[in-house]
């Protein structure tokens, strides 16, 4: 894989039967030496934006891709060692926010351009990215932070679409508040963290992160309203992945814990979930390797990794999430030549595949009811 696939999202093309989109949210170490050195890539024919294919007009904010539900389909197949996932989990099938079930029919939320989707905690609600606009390099791609029942009903914005805005996820704190990040305001070396509520209207989110620090981006948060975090810090003059645990102070200065980590601080953390118990995190590092690893909340340590994934500079394997019973990791991967979702078995190290239709890209899985 090269160094262009993995910044600014790994955003790829494959032509097959149609052009695909398919991009990695989340900014490589070396990637983000190259951004200091101001080298924008150009992705327009990754994400179909040229003059000879302009990018897709921008949605009505208020639509946000989304409308009533759709039930389709046979029940999909139950997979052969996986008979202990029984639970719902989302993911953007075809780029459409969709619910899955072994054995159910497939309920479609939203009709394209859509990403990322993560469960409130309490099952209500999802929310996603939508694509507005494709630009020449990732920083200035145009999205909207949205929000839907999940039923599929009244699908809204919550951000403007002015901005690049990813990877949202939900407080577990009681709040029921969106995490979400927003890149590239000052350059594409510069990510901020903000909350907002799904109630809230356009321009309501709050700055959470501290812009000085430069890079801070967020994965998870924790039961006491602590957000798990990453930093890019260049202060020894060179760049140096680092993790905290921040804990937010609307109007006044947040306070930051580092976090020890198992590995060298050249490892960039990505795509990293907390999971329910709060014992222990799923990740994927910068090599594209998951592993999963314990996680002691008080002292802010990590530790005992456990790699679920190999290594293989042709694959990608990305955005782990946990079951309920912390039995199970989720996660997607073109191992077979198209995005799947898996399921990894932590007890008995096996993986199966979840999704239904080879033919067709499945990302971003998450379960019901658990916040990233």
């Amino acid at each position: 894989m090269s160094n262009t696939e993995r910044c600014w999202g790994n955003v790829t093309s494959r032509l097959d039967r149609g052009a695909v989109r398919t991009f990695r949210v989340g900014i490589s170490l070396g990637c983000l030496m190259i951004a200091c050195a101001a080298m924008l890539l150009t992705v327009a024919a990754w994400a179909g934006g040229s003059p000879d294919n302009p990018p897709i007009a921008p949605m009505p904010s208020t639509a946000c891709g989304g409308g009533a539900a759709i039930r389709t389909g046979p029940p999909g197949p139950s997979p052969v060692g996986a008979t202990g996932v029984t639970a719902r989990w989302a993911a953007s099938d075809n780029w459409q926010i969709a619910i899955n079930a072994t054995g159910q029919p497939k309920l479609y939320l939203t009709f394209g351009g859509d990403f990322l989707p993560s469960w409130s905690e309490n099952g209500s609600m999802l929310t996603y990215i939508h694509a507005l606009y494709y630009g020449n390099s990732y920083d200035e791609w145009k999205t909207a932070l949205c929000v839907i029942h999940a039923d599929g009903t009244k699908p809204r914005a919550l951000s403007t679409g002015q901005f690049t805005d990813f990877n949202p996820t939900w407080t577990r704190d009681g709040t029921n508040r969106i995490i979400f990040n927003r890149y590239a305001l000052r350059g594409p070396a510069s990510n901020d963290i903000y909350l907002i509520s799904p109630q809230g209207p356009p321009g309501s989110e709050v700055l959470v992160s501290t812009p000085e620090n430069g890079y801070e981006w967020a994965f998870s948060g924790l039961k006491d309203g602590r957000l798990f975090i990453d930093r890019i810090d260049w202060s020894s003059g060179h760049a140096i992945a680092k993790s905290f645990l921040l804990k937010p102070n609307p109007g006044g200065a947040p306070t930051y814990q580092e976090i020890t980590r198992p590995i060298a601080a050249t490892q960039v953390w990505q795509k990293l979930s907390v999971s329910p118990s709060e014992t222990k995190v799923t990740y994927m590092l910068d090599n594209n390797v998951l592993y999963y690893a314990d996680f002691d909340v008080y002292t802010a340590v990590v530790s005992n990794p456990v790699a679920i994934t190999t290594y293989d500079s042709s694959q990608i394997s990305e955005y782990p999430a946990w079951s309920a019973d912390e039995a199970w990791i989720i996660y997607d991967s073109n191992r077979s030549g198209v995005y799947q979702a898996y399921a990894y078995n932590l007890a008995k190290r096996t993986t199966t595949v979840l999704s239904d239709n080879t033919a067709v890209n499945f990302q971003f899985a998450d379960f019901e009811k658990l916040p990233k």
